[in-house]
Order: structure tokens, then C-alpha cells, then sequence
């Protein structure tokens, strides 16, 4: 294993090239010598102690760690112990979506352990890229049907920078399949917006709004009957947490503004960010109905709950299935928490 580092972090949203990196770190070791596990608060300590056992057993091993992102400050800085005298029989591969710059465990790695494997974060470069796996699945799709595909797909305005920015990994790689199966579909055609209208995997952006409405009201009844029907309607678990955080945190992003500003202010400061006019309003309208403990508690949980259902999907079924029994049970009890 000499030539491997002792721990490696991958930090990205363009899961093609994340998966690339996997496969080649994967093929220094044999099948049942990789193990993955979901970075969930509090799992780092549990890892960490499992990685003496492992030694015992005279094996190389590959351990892979996904949704590192989500570990908070306690469980980065025990990964961050163990690496100053880490098991020679083991090589910790983590993968995050996103890491900002300052935080620790970011900080601690540089080339080679930092494979980096951005994807596209401004409204331009997601038409290139979204254009460039087309080209690259033997189709040509015009501007209005990539637009309509990412709207569709992805549940964002495509011109909104903030959105574009917070797509992560599974709203790209979500958003790549459907670029490929529309590209077989097509069969060498131009794909028009009628094809994409058909064919493309929807999150519904508008009950996701509806949600922060009955959200920030407190009415869960509401809340929950727009959940059953997104379900009813093959949205699944993990893609629909997704695009709540997203929304819950463009909320909070509001309410820090409130604090210092009036509403109206406020506005103008999100549409200079880059917000879309129309979901900056209702992101302020939300904002002034709820108190600061009450967005913090939804956030954390959000995250929480995301974590989990990453982790049912990874054991039960891909992200592009419908729900199973076990992912809804726990996504309806943990949306239950926050309303």
C-alpha cells in the first residue's frame, strides 16, 4: 500500500468525476477488502475505533466515507487525531459535496490527499455542462430544452446564480441521467422541450414552495398532504429533503438579513445576490413568520434527516426509484419534527 496515502479527501459536485476517482483508488483492493459508510453526527468516533479491529484482521482495507460534509466539528476533529498516527492497514477515503475552505478538516489536506472535482456552480457554466454531456451522449439539445430540463429536473430557476450554486451532487447526477436516457430516446434527433416535457424525472419547485408556506405557518396538515402528494407523484425521499434544505436555507439566509433590516431592504439584498425576484419576496415573506430557534432546529434536523435517508437509499435503492417502505416511514417522521 505504499503507494497510497493514508487518507484522501475528494471534495465535489460532478459525480462522474468523483466516481473516476473511486474506481481507481478502488482497484488497489480486492472486492470484500472496501467498505462505504454515510458520515452521519456522531459516526466518526465509531469509524475510527473500528479501524484497531480491522488491523487485527491482517487486511488491507479501503474504507470510504460519503457525505463528509455532514459531519460537525467534534467528529472532523477526531478524523483529524487519527490521522496523526493512522493504521497502516487502512487507507480513509472521504467524499464530500461541498467543504468550504475554513473548515478543519478541509484545511488539513492538500494535493495529492485533495482530489477536488467541481461541477458546474454558475448559471453559464451549467448550460456548458449540461450541453457537453449531451454532445457527449450523441445528442444536440437546444438552449429552451436544457433550460426546461434543468427547471424540471433539478426543481431551480437555471438563470438563479443561488440556486445554480447550491445544486449538489445528487441534483447533478440526476440531472446527467436524464441527459443520457433523453439521448437514447432521441436517437440522434435534436431533443426539443416536447421530449424533455415527456421524458424528464420532475421535483415539483412550485409544492416546494407550498411546503415553506405551510412550513412557516406551523400548519402540519397541510404541510404533510403536499408531502403525500409529491410522494404520490414518484418524488423521491432524498431528492425532496434536498430541495427543502435548499429552500429552508434561503429562509435563514432571509431571517440574518431581517435581523439588521426591514423587509423591503432585505429584498433588494437578495436580488443582488443573485436571487430570483419572485423567490426572494417569498423567501422574506417566510422569513418574518418564524423565529431564529425555530429555522435552526429545522435546519439541523434537515441535515439530519438527509444524512439518513442517504443512508437507507445507499442499503434499499438508488436515488432515482421510487420510496421505499423505510425511507418514507423515516422521512414522514422526521419532516413531522420541524413543522
Amino acid at each position: 500500500m505504499a503507494e497510497l496515502e493514508p487518507a484522501y479527501l475528494v471534495v465535489g459536485t460532478d459525480v462522474a468525476k468523483v466516481a473516476t476517482v473511486l474506481q481507481r483508488i478502488k482497484a488497489h483492493f480486492p472486492g470484500h477488502g472496501v467498505e462505504t459508510h454515510v458520515a452521519t453526527p456522531g459516526s466518526a468516533k465509531t469509524l475510527v475505533e473500528s479501524f484497531q479491529t480491522l488491523g487485527l484482521l491482517a487486511e488491507q482495507r479501503l474504507v470510504i466515507v460519503t457525505a463528509a460534509q455532514d459531519w460537525p466539528a467534534d467528529d472532523a476533529k477526531g478524523v483529524l487525531r487519527y490521522l496523526d498516527d493512522p493504521s497502516p492497514d487502512v487507507v480513509l477515503l472521504m467524499v464530500a459535496d461541498k467543504l468550504a475552505g475554513n473548515k478543519p478538516l478541509r484545511k488539513a489536506f492538500a494535493k495529492p490527499r485533495l482530489i477536488e472535482c467541481p461541477g458546474p456552480d454558475t448559471p453559464q457554466l451549467l448550460r456548458s455542462w449540461s450541453e457537453g454531456t449531451f454532445a457527449a451522449a450523441g445528442a444536440t439539445g437546444d438552449r429552451a430544452a436544457v433550460k426546461r430540463l434543468i427547471e424540471l429536473c433539478c426543481g431551480i430557476d437555471p438563470n438563479d446564480a443561488r440556486s445554480v450554486k447550491e445544486l449538489d451532487g445528487g441534483d447533478l447526477a440526476r440531472l446527467r441521467t436524464d441527459i443520457e436516457r433523453i439521448a437514447i430516446y432521441a436517437g440522434g434527433d435534436p431533443v426539443t422541450v416536447e421530449m424533455v416535457e415527456e421524458l424528464a424525472t420532475r421535483v415539483t419547485d412550485e409544492k416546494v414552495w407550498l411546503l415553506g408556506d405551510a412550513w412557516a405557518r406551523g400548519d402540519k396538515r397541510s404541510f404533510l398532504t403536499l408531502v403525500e402528494q409529491l410522494l404520490e407523484q414518484r418524488e423521491h425521499p432524498v431528492r425532496l429533503v434536498g430541495s427543502l434544505g435548499r429552500h429552508l436555507r434561503q429562509v435563514d439566509d432571509a431571517h440574518h438579513l431581517l435581523r439588521s433590516m426591514g423587509p423591503d431592504r432585505a429584498l433588494e439584498q437578495l436580488k443582488a445576490g443573485g436571487a430570483n425576484p419572485w423567490a426572494a419576496k417569498k423567501v422574506v415573506q417566510q422569513a418574518q413568520k418564524v423565529k431564529t430557534a425555530r429555522v435552526d432546529a429545522a435546519l439541523a434536523r434537515i441535515a439530519q434527516l438527509d444524512a439518513e435517508l442517504k443512508g437507507a437509499s445507499t442499503l434499499g435503492g438508488r436515488v432515482g426509484e421510487d420510496a421505499t417502505g423505510g425511507t418514507r416511514i423515516i422521512l414522514e417522521r422526521g419532516l413531522l419534527e420541524i413543522v
